[in-house]
């Protein structure tokens, strides 16, 4: 941290914004449309963070695509569902208030000003739907992107926006709503039109769309210039320093800084000091929490540190990134014929359960016996019938098994694949056996909840058996800088810390630790940066030389 004013600024603008994701982008418009003249400065060689290799989803409460699907919602609904799963670990419920409010002002102001374009998603309910949860919707909630014509609409730029994401989960060229009516089949030619004419779906979409709307604007993009320091003169945030391509730059920001630059689940060190265990990053690698510690330094009030947004992650030998394999989205978790044990070859959740809570019992403390029964890693065990009705990660149900992946003919030979005691797996497949004979799962409701629908089971009794180790995943942390309702950051000795914002990953979530629905992470960050970026502009300009 910097806490003094340069001799001399390389030069300075009203408002900075660090990283390139869509909470930073969001921010950057507003502040933009605000009057403020803005750059915004980003670490990786590539536009979009965690957004573009997303699924691109917003959760957004009140959109006014809701009355178009013929779907109501209320004010006091979607505040009544957010605080339901919050459970009172919001650190601010205030917030919650001013999440559901600002939520259909945004995503109308972005269809509005600027390329963003979205849609509903079909048949894609809050997640909590078969819960007895208040406020829950059966549908659209959720809104994604539209398929955008890059190399159209931003040819000189295609190389520099992410195209796709190394999860095999997410099509590449196929939107979510398409994969979810099953027409992705019948689609081959359409596929392929827009595989040509590099036409990009999912958060690859919307960051082209954010994109274009901010060169539309001549605002200014340097990428391959991580920030290092804050400038911070008596308390009050003035400016950046950040390496560029060959030099150092520090620049002044007469108006604000406004941080969203990611989480960081990609740093051990600061994993382990606030989740307490290991979890596995399904994001980009740039994600080190560089924007929580400048925070810090700068008398940040942090909030929410021991959360992040859960995702099981599995991995596959084929799959690999700069020479280090590539974790996945679950694939198969609570598909009939499925279970999945801890290291004592037992069960310890609703296979069934939402993402995001699924990788949460894995930091389970008993005291009984004095340990962490379910840590890392965990085993999905399944059947013939899963293999050849739904595909597990690079293994397709008409193909051949891969060679690491544990098979034998019962679940006792299975056992010893794995490293897992035979006689208690063999009792664990077999009570679960015997109640899904019934359709029933007594010990974990697996047949009455599950992620948007009831679960479903029925026995493992199609041999041979197939192994595939979880993870505790994560899509991101959600934890950092206390926010007010502009995106202010608290400071530690109360008020603000002047001059600085957080949006994203960057900042505590609004919803504590809870994800109500598809798009609850990217809504979250779109809303703050909105926030942020329209405070910022508004206020006046600090004398700080140069």
């Amino acid at each position: 941290m910097i806490t003094s004013l340069p001799e001399q600024w390389d030069r300075c603008v009203d408002v900075v914004v660090v990283g390139s994701g869509g909470a930073a982008l969001t921010a950057a418009t507003l502040a933009h449309d605000g009057g403020a003249e803005v750059l915004v400065v980003e670490k990786a060689d590539m536009i979009g963070g965690t957004t573009a290799v997303s699924g691109g989803v917003m959760w957004l409460p009140g959109n006014h695509h809701m009355s178009t699907a013929g779907v109501d919602d209320s004010r006091e609904e979607a505040i009544a569902y957010i605080s339901r799963l919050a459970m009172g670990h919001e650190h601010d419920p205030q917030l919650i208030e001013v999440f559901v409010d600002t939520a259909p002002e945004m995503l109308a102001y972005l269809e509005s000003k600027t390329p963003v374009q979205m849609a509903t998603v079909d048949n894609f309910p809050d997640y909590y739907f078969p819960f007895d949860v208040p406020g829950k919707k059966p549908a659209a909630r959720s809104v994604e992107p539209v398929p955008y014509p890059v190399a159209r609409e931003l040819p000189e730029w295609r190389d520099r926006l992410a195209s796709r994401s190394t999860l095999m989960s997410l099509g590449a060229v196929s939107t979510l709503g398409e994969e979810f009516a099953g027409s992705v089949p019948d689609m081959q030619e359409e596929l392929a039109r827009r595989e040509a004419e590099d036409i990009r779906v999912k958060g690859a979409a919307l960051i082209a769309m954010l994109a274009k709307g901010l060169f539309d604007r001549g605002v200014e993009l340097a990428l391959e210039s991580p920030v290092r320091e804050l400038v911070v003169v008596d308390g009050v945030v003035v400016g950046v320093r950040y390496e560029g391509p060959g030099d150092s730059q520090t620049v002044g920001a007469r108006k604000g800084v406004v941080l969203a630059c990611g989480g960081f689940e990609w740093n051990p060190e600061l994993v382990r000091s606030f989740i307490g265990y290991d979890v596995k990053p399904l994001t980009p690698p740039n994600n080190v929490g560089d924007g929580l510690q400048m925070a810090m330094e700068a008398g940040a009030q942090l909030a929410n540190m021991n959360s992040y947004w859960g995702q099981p992650a599995m991995f596959d030998p084929e799959i690999e990134r700069d020479g280090e394999l590539v974790p996945q989205f679950e694939w198969g978790r609570g598909e009939p014929g499925s279970l999945i044990v801890n290291r004592h070859a037992v069960r310890f959740a609703n296979e069934s359960l939402p993402y995001n809570d699924f990788p949460k019992t894995f930091g389970h403390f008993d005291p009984t016996r004095i340990e962490f029964p379910n840590e890392a890693p965990a085993w999905m065990i399944f059947d013939q019938g899963v293999k050849e009705a739904t595909q597990i990660l690079s293994m397709l149900p008409d193909g051949e098994p891969p060679e690491w992946m544990p098979r034998a003919a019962s679940i006792r030979e299975l056992a010893g694949q794995i490293d897992l005691d035979p006689d208690v797996l063999e009792a664990t497949v077999a009570r679960f056996d015997e109640h899904a004979a019934h359709g029933e799962d007594p010990d974990f409701r697996r047949h009455e909840l599950g992620l948007m629908g009831p679960g479903s089971v029925r026995p493992l009794d199609q041999p041979p058996y197939y192994a595939v180790v979880v993870h505790p995943g994560t899509l991101g942390t959600n934890g950092g800088p206390r926010l007010n309702a502009d995106a202010q950051v608290r400071g530690q000795g109360g008020g603000v810390v002047e001059g600085l914002y957080a949006a994203g990953n960057t900042a505590a979530g609004a919803f504590g630790w809870a994800y109500p629905s598809g798009g609850g992470t990217l809504g979250n960050g779109f809303v703050f940066g909105f926030r942020a970026g329209r405070h910022v502009a508004a206020q006046p300009s600090r004398e700080i030389g140069g």
